[in-house]
């Protein structure tokens, strides 16, 4: 016949192990994170076509001398990404650009990059900004202009249209600077609800994910723009929303431990 004191061991042991199994089956399971790594020297957004051609002649040399397989496809990847860059240049079709012109008489106006690479600014011809990176713009633009206006000062500012979408007050498509960070656009969209969970924060693409929350979380944490993370015109930050079913379990494990301490009591006494 047990004792009290076996019993009360028993109903304790119990009493972990189902509170254990109403945790574990309150907690989802999720597959491999699908994780895009943000550009590194590529993601520099002003870097000068000299410094990406030093980078780029350092990678080649870099793959060359390399034994170690893994290195050497990390190396090919950025030195790919590097002379992609170096060829097609930093804007893409969707990209928006403010441009300030001040010369015989002012032009405040926002292009839109079309499809070829190429803007248009009222009754002049197309301007192709195929090859041309962001620290080349403003002097690029200049000489351009200056087919057509009288010693043009021109002011840039590169934009790229994004939705921010989820819990975040204000859901939509904001046309934001490139150097802003990933909070910032989010912040642009009224900043997160009250039911928000920026941990469970993604970016997607055509309806499919490109940087996943832990990513994400990263890039929060370091400050990142949404150039440096590689993101294109209509892509989508998407806020998570708190888990519904937290106070759910939280109810079930107190009613659950409440039950077996009951049992536990009338066993034992």
């Amino acid at each position: 016949m047990e004792t009290k004191t076996s019993t009360r061991t028993r109903d304790a042991l119990c009493a972990s192990l189902l509170i254990g199994a109403v945790l574990s089956a309150s907690v989802p399971v999720t597959g491999a994170a699908q994780q895009v790594q943000p550009r590194d020297t590529v993601r520099a957004v002003q870097a000068t076509r000299a410094q990406l051609t030093a980078r780029a002649a350092a990678l080649q040399s870099a793959v060359q001398s390399s034994s170690d397989s893994r290195d050497r496809a990390a190396k090919e990847a950025e030195l790919s990404a590097l002379n992609q860059r170096l060829t097609n240049g930093d804007f893409q079709p969707g990209d928006r650009i403010a441009l300030v012109i001040r010369s015989d008489s002012a032009v405040n106006d926002t292009v839109v990059v079309r499809k070829g690479q190429v803007i248009q600014l009222k009754n002049l011809p197309d301007i192709s900004l195929h090859g041309v990176l962001h620290s080349e713009l403003n002097g690029y633009l200049t000489k351009e202009f200056g087919k057509y206006y009288r010693n043009p000062e021109v002011l840039t500012t590169s934009l790229m249209q994004i939705a921010v979408l989820g819990e975040v007050a204000k859901p939509g498509f904001y046309s934001v600077p490139t150097d802003v960070t990933l909070s910032d656009a989010v912040m642009a969209a009224g900043g997160p609800t009250q039911t928000s969970n920026l941990n469970d924060t993604e970016i997607r693409r055509n309806d499919k994910k490109v940087f996943d929350k832990k990513a994400v979380q990263q890039a929060f944490s370091d400050g990142a723009t949404i150039d440096q993370m590689d993101l294109h015109a209509g892509d989508a930050i998407v806020v998570g929303e708190k888990k519904k079913n937290d106070w759910i379990r939280i109810a079930q494990i107190g009613a659950l431990t409440a039950g077996v301490a009951v049992s536990v009591y009338s066993l034992t006494h």
